[in-house]
């Protein structure tokens, strides 16, 4: 009992100051400027009796009380953001929709409702609505490149017309619009050299696997083991089976996220290429890690690992090669690796990192570099790709990226 009194009590208290707060935020700078004046002008009259400065105290107080009357109301509007998607791609518009409601058994007057919207502000003029009417308007949200937009919490404003006074309700909380990278479909195989009875098969054919693909007829050097008995006795000759290798398959992708290294274009440009070969070893239900220069990205699923890579932004990190030793270490038995680097690692350099991955993994260099020409060069230890746009990824890709 004394406790829930202690408590009320406690909530009383903090009320008060808050109530307080938010009486002090509603005069405009135009509005202290008027108070100050006023309260200048009575101290002048007092002072040395000047009648013209009790003329302008009076005014003050009277455009003051006027502009309290038309605010001291609250608003009669009632606010509701409907946001049908929560995720875009970069370059596409979000459509929303903004309802306004009269709470009142009585006509209301017109209204003004702000938007934030990112870093703007949208500004909505309500018409006069009638007892409980609605009103809706639609928006849109146009991105650019990745990231999180927030959209509200939207604003019921009161404000005078001289604007000495403007009183501001908040609604709810903002919803945040994830603008996820720009992708595309790639045919990337990063199945590897590792040979892995679990692993996934492949179109190379062998003649000592797990995985059945066919019986032909028996050659010279045949493992007799192989002999289709059944077959052989029907035909009249020998006839063995024939079989598809099964590689391990555990796709690595390290993006080089330093912040010193990257222009803006180039550093989107690679993480839409680093999100459209996760989305290539995902759609195929093959093993996919990711990594940034300062820690993991979350692939357990297409959506997950897309909004990892939405709040993905270039940074102080260690250096690329520190980062590819520790992911080798951290995830071991990988079959393939592709690091994607910036415009300034020269051939020199993306020699040495590939030649971190070990021998019997299949490495591929990604260097973007927008405005220069595709090429592949093959390096001691894996192969090097020029890409300048994503655009150009498939092409680069369809020629055999790890061959």
């Amino acid at each position: 009992m004394l406790a829930g009194k202690a408590r009320e009590a406690f909530a009383g208290k903090t009320r008060v100051p808050a109530l307080v707060l938010a009486w002090l935020k509603t005069p405009t700078p135009t509005g202290w400027a008027v108070l100050i004046s006023g309260l200048l002008a009575v101290w002048i009259a007092a002072q040395w009796g000047w009648v013209e400065a009790y003329l302008i105290a009076a005014i003050c107080v009277v455009v003051l009380l006027l502009a309290l009357a038309l605010v001291i109301w609250p608003t009669p509007h009632q606010i509701t953001i409907d946001l049908p998607k929560e995720r875009i791609v970069a370059g596409q518009s979000a459509v929303g929709a903004i309802t306004v409601t009269n709470t009142r058994n009585r006509p209301v007057s017109s209204g003004v409702i702000e938007l934030p919207i990112g870093n703007g502000v949208g500004h909505f003029l309500v018409p006069p609505l009638g007892p409980r009417g609605e009103w809706n308007e639609m928006f849109s949200v146009i991105t650019r490149r990745r990231g999180l937009i927030s959209i509200g919490p939207a604003r019921s404003v009161r404000s005078d017309g001289l604007g000495l006074l403007r009183r501001v309700r908040i609604w709810d909380r903002p919803d945040i619009l994830r603008v996820h990278p720009r992708t595309l479909r790639l045919s990337f195989d990063a199945t590897g050299f590792q040979m892995d009875v679990e692993g996934v098969t492949t179109a190379k054919l062998s003649s000592s696997d797990v995985s059945f693909h066919a019986l032909r007829d028996y050659e010279p050097g045949d493992d007799r083991r192989n002999v289709h008995w059944v077959s052989t006795a029907r035909l009249g000759r020998l006839i063995v089976r024939q079989f598809e290798e099964t590689r391990r398959s555990h796709h690595m992708i390290i993006l080089d996220t330093a912040a010193h290294s990257w222009p803006s274009e180039a550093f989107e440009t690679a993480i839409s290429a680093g999100a459209s070969l996760a989305l290539a070893a995902l759609g195929a239900s093959r093993a996919v890690s990711m990594s940034t220069s300062s820690g993991w990205v979350s692939t357990t699923s297409p959506v997950r690992m897309l909004d990892a890579l939405t709040e993905v932004e270039a940074q102080d990190a260690v250096d690329i090669q520190d980062r590819v030793r520790r992911c080798i270490e951290e995830r071991a038995g990988v079959s393939a690796v592709t690091i994607i680097v910036n415009p300034n690692v020269s051939d020199e350099q993306a020699s040495r990192v590939a030649r971190l991955t070990g021998a019997d993994v299949s490495t591929l260099v990604i260097r973007i570099r927008p405005g220069a020409s595709r090429r592949r060069r093959k390096l001691t230890r894996g192969v090097l790709l020029d890409c300048p746009s994503l655009d150009d990824l498939p092409r680069l890709i369809a020629r055999g990226a790890m061959e």
